[in-house]
C-alpha cells in the first residue's frame, strides 16, 4: 500500500514537472511547421542611441557663440527640437525610415517625448499626420526625447538585433537631416536665420540581456510548478476539510461583554498610539516636515510605536499582550521584502558604481517601516476594536475632505499653513499651482493630488457600507454626509483617479451585494450629486471631460505617460527575474512612470511583481473568507476592507503608490484590520468569573444598533440580563 501511494505521488509529481518544462520551452520558443521545429521567440532586444544638436544661426555663418547658457535663443532652439521630435513621429518620417531599413511598405513605431510634459496645449496642432496603425511594425521602435531646456534631441531605437537598432537610429537621424536641409532649401527664413541639425557623436548600441530566454524559461517553469502544486495541495486539503460545524466559531462582534478592555475604553497604550498615528496620517503633512537629522515626522513616531510594541510583547502577559499570528498576508509581505533585499544584494556592485546604494537603502528602510506597521496593527487591534477604528478613520477622512474642499474653493491649505507655525514644514513646490494642463494642484496633507485622491477613495467603501448597515437615522445621515464629502474632495483634485479608484471600490461592493449597493447609490445619488456640485463646482465636469471616450486617450498626461512605457522595455529585459534593485530606479534621474506595477517590475523583477500582487490578493482573500462567515458585522467590515484594498489594486496602475507614504500606511492598516477580523475576541470577564450575555433575540445590525452598547464610540452598557457564574474549583453538577 505504501509503495503504491509513493508511485502515485511520483507519477503526479513527474507529470507536473513535465508540464512545467513544456510551458517553459513554449515561453521562449514557438513551434512551426514551415520549416518544422522550434524557433526562438524574439525576446532579446537590440538598443541604440544617438543625439543631435538643433540650433539656428545666420545663413552662411558658423555657430561660434552656441553653448548652454551662452545664447538667449536656447529656449527657442529647444522648442524647434521639439518640433523635429514630433516630425519624426509623423507618417511621412516613419514610412521613410521603414523603407530605409527594408521594411517594405511598413512604418516604424515612434513615440515621445517621455521625460517632461512640454507645450501640451500646442502639441496636438503641431503634430503632423500620424502613421496608419495597420502598417506600423512594432518590432522597430523609435523613442524620441527632448527636455525642453536644451536644444538636444535624443533618438533611442529598439529592434530585434543590435545591428538593426543601430541602423534604425541612423536612418532616423539621416531622415531628420534631409528634412531640415529640404526645408532650408525650399524657403529661406525671413529673419536671415537657418536651422541646423548636427550629430553629437556616433550611434552606440548593443544587445540588451542576451540571456533573457533562459531567465524567462526559469520563471515560467517555477511559476507553473507552483501553480500546479498549489492546485494539487488545494485538492488534497478539500478532501481533508473539517466540517464547518466542527470548526471553532468566531464570536459575534455585537456581543459586548462585562469587563471589556477594548479601545477606546481601555488603559492599553498601544491602541491609543495607533489612533494617534492614524490622526497624523490624515491631518499632518508629515512627509514635508523635516526634523533634525533629515528624518520625516513619521519615522521617529513609528520607532517609538515599535519600541512600545516590543516592550509590551516582552513584559506583558495575558489578554493585554499583542497576539502575533502569522497569516498568508504576513508571508506575502515578508516574502516581498526578502526579494527586494536579494535583488539589492545581487545588483550591489552595479548600484554602488552608479551611486544608488544610498537611495536603495532609504527605500528599503521605508518598505520595512510599512511592514512593521502592519505587524503592529495586526497583533494589537482586537476584533471588537475594528469597527471603532473604522469610525475613527471615516471621521478623520471627513475632516480631511472638508479641508480639501476649502483648499479648492479658497486656495488655502489648512494643513501646511497651520502646522508650519509649530513645526519646520517645507511646502511642495506644486502647492496651489496649475499643472502642465492647467489643473490646480490640490494636495491636502499629502505631496501629490493622486495620493490624496487614492487616500479618499480608500476610506469611501467604509463610509458607504456605514450608510447601509447603520441602524440609527443619525448614524446613517453622518455616513451619507461623509460619502458626499469624500467624493467631493476627491473630484476637487481634478484627477481621473478621483473617479476611477472609487468606482473600482464600489464595483467590488456591488459584486458581493448588488441589490443593496445599487439601491443605496440610487437613494444617495441626487443628494451626492448636489453636494459634490455645491462644494466643488466645476471639478466634476473637468474630471468627466478627461474620461470621455474621445479624450481619455488624448489627454496630455495620459499620452505622455504611455509614451514613457516604451522607453523602459530595455530596463525590464535587462533584469527580468530579480530586477535592478528596489528603489534604485529614481524617477528624477530616469523618468516618471506613474505605474506601481511597472516600477516593481523594473526594480524587483517578475518575481517581485508576483509577490506584490500576492500582498494585495492575500488581503482580499482573507477578507473574502470573513465576508462568507456567519457574523454579519464582521462580514460588513471585511467587505469594506476588501473594497479598500481593491482601490489600491486599481490605483497601482495609475501612479506609483509606494512612492508616497500616506497610501501604503493606510493600506497596511486596513490589512491589519482584515487579519484582526479573523481572530476571536479575547476573554473579557474579570479574573475568577465567567460572564455571558443571555439574549432574547437575534444579533443586532453589523454597524450598530439602537442601544448604547452598539455605538462604536460609546462605553459598553448592559441591555440584557447577565448570568454570573461564581468561581469554583470543583465541577458543578448538571
Amino acid at each position: 500500500m505504501i509503495l503504491r501511494s509513493l508511485r502515485s505521488h511520483f507519477r503526479v509529481l513527474g507529470g507536473l514537472v513535465l508540464l512545467a518544462a513544456l510551458a517553459a520551452v513554449l515561453a521562449a520558443y514557438s513551434p512551426s511547421l514551415a520549416p518544422p521545429g522550434l524557433h526562438q521567440r524574439g525576446l532579446s532586444l537590440g538598443a541604440a542611441k544617438a543625439k543631435v544638436l538643433v540650433y539656428t544661426t545666420a545663413v552662411g555663418s558658423a555657430p561660434t557663440t552656441f553653448g548652454p547658457g551662452t545664447s538667449s535663443d536656447n529656449y527657442l532652439d529647444a522648442q524647434l527640437a521639439l518640433q523635429y521630435d514630433l516630425y519624426l513621429q509623423s507618417d511621412e518620417a516613419t514610412s521613410a525610415i521603414g523603407a530605409a531599413i527594408g521594411l517594405h511598405g511598413q512604418s516604424v513605431a515612434a513615440s515621445g517625448p517621455f521625460t517632461l510634459l512640454l507645450e501640451n496645449q500646442s502639441r496636438a496642432a503641431a503634430r503632423l499626420q500620424a502613421p496608419d496603425p495597420r502598417r506600423v511594425n512594432h518590432s522597430y521602435r523609435l523613442l524620441l526625447d527632448v527636455d525642453g531646456a536644451t536644444p538636444v534631441l535624443t533618438i533611442y531605437g529598439q529592434a530585434p538585433s543590435a545591428r538593426a537598432a543601430i541602423a534604425l537610429v541612423g536612418a532616423a537621424r539621416s531622415q531628420l537631416i534631409q528634412h531640415v536641409e529640404g526645408q532650408e532649401n525650399a524657403h529661406a527664413r525671413g529673419d536671415g536665420e537657418g536651422a541646423i541639425v548636427q550629430p553629437l557623436g556616433p550611434t552606440t548600441g548593443g544587445l540588451v540581456d542576451p540571456g533573457v530566454q533562459w531567465q524567462l524559461m526559469a520563471f515560467v517553469f517555477v511559476l507553473a510548478l507552483a501553480l500546479g502544486g498549489g492546485l494539487l495541495y488545494a485538492r488534497a486539503q478539500r478532501r481533508r476539510r473539517v466540517p464547518r460545524a466542527a470548526l471553532p466559531a468566531l464570536d459575534l462582534l455585537d456581543d459586548d461583554s462585562l469587563g471589556s478592555d477594548d479601545w477606546p475604553h481601555t488603559k492599553r497604550v498601544l491602541p491609543w498610539a495607533l489612533a494617534g498615528f492614524m490622526a497624523m496620517l490624515f491631518l499632518v503633512p508629515f512627509q514635508s516636515i523635516d526634523l533634525p537629522g533629515g528624518a520625516n515626522l513619521d519615522r521617529p513616531l513609528l520607532v517609538a510605536l515599535a519600541l512600545l510594541w516590543v516592550c509590551t510583547l516582552m513584559l506583558v502577559r495575558g489578554a493585554p499582550r499583542p497576539r502575533v499570528r502569522f497569516t498568508p498576508v504576513h508571508v506575502a509581505a515578508l516574502g516581498f521584502f526578502a526579494l527586494c533585499c536579494i535583488g539589492v544584494a545581487v545588483n550591489g556592485p552595479a548600484l554602488a558604481n552608479m551611486g544608488e546604494i544610498g537611495l536603495t537603502a532609504k527605500k528599503l528602510a521605508l518598505l520595512l517601516s510599512y511592514i512593521l506597521f502592519f505587524l503592529i496593527v495586526a497583533s494589537t487591534v482586537r476584533p471588537r476594536e475594528v469597527p471603532r477604528f473604522v469610525a475613527l478613520m471615516v471621521g478623520l477622512g471627513a475632516v480631511m475632505a472638508i479641508a480639501v474642499i476649502v483648499e479648492y474653493r479658497t486656495h488655502y491649505n489648512v494643513f501646511y499653513s497651520l502646522w508650519a507655525k509649530v513645526l519646520p514644514v517645507t511646502p511642495p513646490a506644486e502647492l496651489d499651482t496649475p499643472d502642465s494642463i492647467g489643473r490646480l494642484n490640490v494636495l491636502g496633507p499629502t505631496d501629490q493630488p493622486l495620493e490624496l485622491a487614492a487616500l479618499l477613495a480608500m476610506v469611501l467603501p467604509f463610509a458607504l457600507i456605514g450608510t447601509i448597515e447603520a441602524a440609527t437615522k443619525r448614524r446613517k445621515i453622518f455616513y451619507a454626509i461623509a460619502v458626499g464629502l469624500l467624493l467631493a474632495a476627491g473630484v476637487a483634485t481634478s484627477r481621473k483617479t478621483s473617479l476611477v479608484a472609487p468606482a473600482a471600490g464600489i464595483l467590488l461592493l456591488a459584486v458581493y451585494r448588488p441589490r443593496t449597493i445599487l439601491r443605496s447609490l440610487l437613494g444617495l445619488g441626487l443628494v451626492l450629486g448636489v453636494l459634490v456640485h455645491v462644494t466643488s463646482p466645476g471639478a466634476l465636469g473637468s474630471v468627466l471631460e478627461q474620461l470621455e471616450p474621445g479624450h481619455v486617450n488624448t489627454v496630455a498626461t495620459t499620452t505622455d505617460r504611455v509614451a514613457r512605457y516604451d522607453a523602459v522595455r530595455p530596463d525590464i529585459l535587462s533584469h527580468l527575474l530579480i530586477g535592478r534593485g528596489y528603489g534604485s530606479y529614481d524617477p528624477h534621474k530616469y523618468r516618471i512612470l506613474d505605474n506601481e506595477y511597472l516600477g516593481v517590475l523594473i526594480a524587483v523583477g517578475a518575481l517581485g511583481l508576483v509577490a506584490y500582487f500576492a500582498i494585495l490578493l492575500t488581503m482580499m482573500r482573507l477578507a473574502h473568507r470573513t465576508i462568507r462567515g456567519p457574523d454579519p458585522r464582521r462580514s460588513a467590515l471585511a467587505l469594506a476592507a476588501l473594497a479598500s484594498v481593491g482601490v489600491i489594486l486599481v490605483a497601482s496602475a495609475l501612479f506609483d503608490v509606494f512612492s508616497f507614504p500616506h497610501v501604503p500606511y493606510l493600506l497596511f492598516f486596513v490589512g491589519g484590520m482584515i487579519v484582526a477580523l479573523r481572530n476571536a475576541s479575547p476573554a473579557a470577564a474579570p479574573a475568577g468569573e465567567a460572564v455571558r450575555r443571555v439574549r432574547s433575540g437575534p444579533p443586532g445590525p453589523p454597524f450598530g444598533g439602537s442601544g448604547p452598547s452598539h455605538d462604536w464610540l460609546a462605553p459598553p452598557e448592559l441591555e440584557t440580563p447577565l448570568e454570573v457564574l461564581p468561581p469554583s474549583r470543583e465541577p458543578v453538577p448538571a
